[in-house]
């Protein structure tokens, strides 16, 4: 049984992952594969994203909790390195959070309205996503540097970026539902 919700968990991280990543391609190409640039936000978010989802799908809150500690942890790693300062702290406290909070009203938003059609379903992370992202981003740009007022086209930035990511997890993960026992019964060992 425990290693049933194992690939359930790989599973609905992966496709989650991959609607980021389709949605990225469509959009930026094969730049979202560069971790220097940008658009990597969308294999970077949908993979931590998508992996948050299936710790609410099927983990406990404990188990929640030490995964979102451990994906700030290992984010500050990665993509600071050696240079770990105040700023990149408060980045990704601000970024992170703001994305799972998004995750976290998406899951019970779809839990509450199971009547809403796959792939729908999916607009509405991307407006959540969007909007959350809006408000972390300036917050972020608003305590790191000094205290100045994001632009419109910093505003564009953040609302295209959580649009965009939000919408390609959603379709991956209702692609995950809607085939769920499918993709199951490739994976069982007997």
């Amino acid at each position: 049984m425990k290693s049933e919700k194992i690939y359930q968990i790989i599973l609905m991280t992966f496709f989650g992952m991959l609607g980021s990543v389709l949605i990225g391609f469509i959009f930026f190409n094969t730049s979202i594969f560069i971790p220097s640039r940008t658009n990597f936000q969308f294999v970077a978010a949908g993979f931590i994203g998508a992996l948050f989802f299936s710790l609410l799908e099927y983990e406990s809150l404990r188990e929640q909790i030490f995964g979102m500690v451990f994906i700030l942890i290992l984010n500050l790693i990665i993509f600071t390195g050696k240079a770990i300062s105040i700023s990149y702290l408060v980045r990704d406290v601000f970024y992170l959070g703001g994305l799972f909070l998004s995750i976290k009203l998406y899951y019970h938003f779809i839990k509450r309205n199971l009547k809403i059609k796959y792939y729908l379903r999916s607009l509405a992370l991307a407006f959540i996503y969007g909007l959350i992202n809006i408000v972390c981003g300036s917050i972020i740009l608003f305590i790191n540097s000094d205290w100045n007022f994001p632009t419109t086209s910093f505003i564009y930035f953040l609302a295209k970026y959580g649009v965009l990511i939000g919408f390609g997890i959603g379709l991956g993960i209702d692609f995950y539902y809607q085939n769920k026992k499918y993709l199951n019964s490739l994976l069982i060992i007997k």
